[in-house]
């Protein structure tokens, strides 16, 4: 029996570690200075959510949005020399008219990155990435997740995107204001995913919030900010199989043949040791159980198989033993 690992990890996600920037951060971002974009590769996809960045090359400056040091606490780079940050969730429920018509005042950042390449239908991938509690929050939350799609959800608001991310945390509240915490999660892709979005992305009112401690804003009854860092997005490696006997004679034990590789497979070719076509389908998730197309068993002896798929053929020989 043949075994083929095939490893793949390069890291679709650009600038993962909020290293590489254009210009320092100089402070907390504002409406219209959003000091996320200069950490490259990285974006607030709702423009008037004021996503952070925070990086050590501050600390010879204000510190505001220095490491370990900065406005919202104290916490050291999970890798590297930066990292991002997010108001997950603000709710003001202080009935105030003026920003809260309804009673419920409800304000989300994200950090988004366009992925390096697009992602491969039916292709699995591991997707990573590490946060850290604010010293200033209020609440703690659970569903801290990870969003990957077509579309970039760019839009002028600071509105709530309410979607279904593939990975987000579901072991407890976030609340270590200390160590880092790992949100993991594998996917297989559409085919269309160009985009990585970093948030909360469930109704807060329906969702379970941990008080931890006092506000310090007395307008907000909910405030939840977290760091973000070791953003990564690999393509996982897989074993392929590729079985060189098989004995169809009803035992319940390898009574068929079946391949598993890294591609879905298209088409199934079975040809005779005098290279004849004794058996062919185009279902991707059939095996073989020795068996012509008619349904005749095949004698025992040498087969050939073609196996079809979008990246490439695999050709090779299987032992049939009744």
């Amino acid at each position: 029996m043949l075994f083929c690992k095939v490893n793949a990890q390069t890291n679709l996600v650009y600038n993962g570690d909020f290293e590489i920037y254009d210009t320092c951060p100089t402070n907390l971002s504002t409406q219209g200075d959003l000091q996320i974009e200069h950490c490259l590769g990285w974006t607030a996809p709702t423009k008037l959510g004021t996503s952070d960045y925070f990086n050590v090359c501050n600390n010879m400056g204000t510190t505001l949005a220095g490491i370990p040091k900065n406005l919202l606490g104290y916490q050291s780079v999970y890798n590297g020399f930066g990292y991002g940050g997010f108001l997950a969730c603000v709710v003001d429920s202080t009935n105030d008219s003026t920003i809260a018509p309804n009673g419920i005042y409800i304000y989300r950042e994200y950090l988004q990155s366009k992925l390096q390449q697009t992602l491969i239908s039916g292709k699995s991938y591991h997707l990573s990435f590490y946060v850290n509690a604010s010293n200033e929050n209020t609440h703690s939350l659970i569903h801290i997740g990870a969003l990957l799609s077509s579309q970039n959800y760019i839009a002028n608001n600071f509105a709530p995107i309410y979607a279904n991310p593939q990975i987000k945390y579901n072991a407890g509240f976030l609340k270590d204001t200390l160590n880092w915490i790992k949100i993991e999660g594998d996917i297989v892709a559409n085919g269309d995913e160009e985009y990585l979005t970093i948030g909360y992305f469930e109704n807060s009112t329906q969702d379970t919030l941990n008080n931890h401690y006092d506000p310090w804003n007395p307008y907000w009854s909910i405030v939840s900010y977290y760091y973000v860092d070791g953003v990564s997005l690999t393509e996982n490696p897989c074993q392929q199989n590729f079985p060189n006997i098989f004995t169809p004679n009803n035992d319940f034990i390898n009574d068929v043949l079946k391949f598993d590789i890294c591609f879905p497979i298209l088409k199934t070719t079975i040809f005779n040791r005098w290279g004849n076509m004794i058996f062919e389908t185009e279902k991707t998730d059939y095996y073989w159980d020795g068996r012509t197309t008619s349904g005749e068993n095949c004698a025992d002896g040498i087969y050939y198989y073609v196996l079809h798929t979008e990246e490439k053929s695999f050709k090779g020989f299987v032992q049939l033993v009744r």
